[in-house]
């Protein structure tokens, strides 16, 4: 370390503690191998919060409040719609460059947000009062929105600290120890509450809930020691005109495309398939067992495929994984349509192992894609518009699949052996579109640095 450089660091020790927290200062490369580890880990927290607080348990607990299947796709939907706040963040964040504030405030007032709803909810139940699902579907919209707000300035923070030649094989890594973590507390999560006596379920769940508050106010709080780099500003100009760069950009608009056809195919088939996995298959009566199929098999999908599709993805391109990753993802809704509450664990076992070697896969790919296909001053608005449109078209798979489920309430049809029901028509229709836009969508995608068609 040279003398003007340890002059630097020096002077920035001795700012007061909330100043040199938020401040921006030059990142070392000697500092990126433990900024990379403490991503790593911080990932780790973050993702056991969302897994905890938002994923199987909270769907089984929304359900023993007096949650609907409609209500559930109004929640879905509606906090799809609100994601489209990203495109105000990633203007903010152009206009402003204050990443790591930006996003530690908005990710904190969201968990926090969560938590309060998710409480006062039982409150609502336990009184007898009728509102308590809307009580819910608010508090989630509104944590939903805080958190969308965070994720452009997060996003652009890590791409201008984590080298463009090591993106993917960091992310692959970060998913892999995810992965293993997240297997290590909820197969016990799940084995906890099948052993709790019924009486008590609910307020285990607020407990795990709780737990699962902590652990995320912490990992803000230790992601934000991460150093920030100054932001390159993009000229100063109009909403509308950093809003219209992604859509008019030649190279990025096919990606686009996809993102939104795949997205309403995927959420319109799995938006709401773990409630028909509880509820119709018998897997509320099997927590341990839902928690290992749709937690811990998918989860070690990850682990097995992680650093390795990574690694490609920095050798060959995000294209290339790109195709086969959502091209094996188009198939779980197969494994949904033909399973049964006797052959439950098994399809829905194959489906999570290949949904989360798949996913793994796509989402390292998607990742370095939208962060390094555009200038570094643009990441944020390029991120959000991509995050837009997803979420749009995702809003409008689950209102779509909601919608399907109360007009065919009550339809059933035996066709092969097996008794049909409206969520085999999501299932089928999911898989059709699936198939359709990852074979048709996916070659017209360039990959970062490559020619302009």
């Amino acid at each position: 370390m040279d003398a003007s450089v340890e002059t630097e660091l020096t002077a920035f020790k001795q700012l007061p503690f909330r100043k040199r927290y938020f401040a921006q200062r030059v990142v070392y490369p000697w500092e990126l191998p433990s900024i990379m580890r403490k991503h790593i880990y911080t990932g780790v927290m973050g993702s056991l919060y969302f897994a905890l607080i938002a994923g199987i348990f909270f769907i089984e607990y929304a359900r023993r409040i007096g949650v609907t299947d409609y209500q559930f796709s109004l929640m879905g939907g509606i906090s799809s719609f609100l994601l489209s706040v990203q495109l105000v963040s990633a203007y903010l964040t152009q206009r402003i460059g204050r990443r790591k504030a930006m996003w530690f405030w908005f990710a904190v007032a969201g968990r926090g947000t969560r938590f309060a709803g998710i409480a006062l909810a039982l409150v609502f139940f336990r009184m007898g009062l009728s509102h308590a699902g809307v009580v819910l579907i608010v508090a989630v919209s509104v944590a939903n929105f805080l958190g969308a707000m965070a994720f452009p300035p997060w996003m652009s923070w890590l791409a201008d600290i984590i080298p463009t030649e090591h993106h993917g094989g960091f992310w692959g890594r970060r998913s892999a120890w995810i992965a293993l973590f997240m297997i290590g507390v909820m197969v016990p999560s799940g084995v906890l509450l099948d052993w709790i006596p019924e009486a008590y379920k609910l307020d285990v769940l607020l407990t795990l809930f709780l737990a699962a508050e902590i652990v995320g106010l912490l990992d803000a709080i230790i992601h934000g020691t991460i150093p920030e780099p100054a932001m390159e500003k993009p000229d100063p100009g109009h909403f509308v005109a950093h809003l219209l760069e992604p859509l008019r950009d030649r190279g990025f608009r096919p990606w686009l495309l996809f993102n939104g056809v795949w997205t309403f195919a995927m959420t319109l088939g799995g938006s709401l398939a773990t409630i028909y996995f509880l509820r119709d298959l018998g897997i509320d009566r099997n927590l341990l067992g839902g928690a290992i199929v749709l937690g811990g098999i998918p989860l070690t999908g990850g682990v097995l495929l992680g650093k390795w599709s990574g690694r490609m993805v920095d050798r060959h391109g995000p294209k290339r994984v790109l195709f086969w990753g959502h091209l094996f993802w188009s198939f779980l809704p197969l494994f949904w349509f033909w399973a049964t509450p006797a052959t439950a664990i098994v399809l829905l076992s194959c489906s999570s192992l290949v949904g989360g070697m798949s996913t793994t896969a796509a989402i390292t790919a998607a990742n370095k894609l939208i962060t390094r296909f555009p200038p570094p001053g643009h990441r944020a608005m390029y991120v959000a518009v991509s995050s837009c449109v997803g979420s749009l078209a995702g809003a409008a798979g689950v209102f779509t699949a909601g919608i399907v489920l109360k007009v065919f309430e009550g339809w059933s049809l035996v066709a092969l052996g097996t008794t049909l029901c409206p969520y085999h028509l999501l299932f089928a229709g999911s898989l059709a579109l699936r198939l359709g836009s990852t074979v048709l969508l996916v070659r017209g995608i360039r990959n970062p640095g490559d020619a302009a068609c």
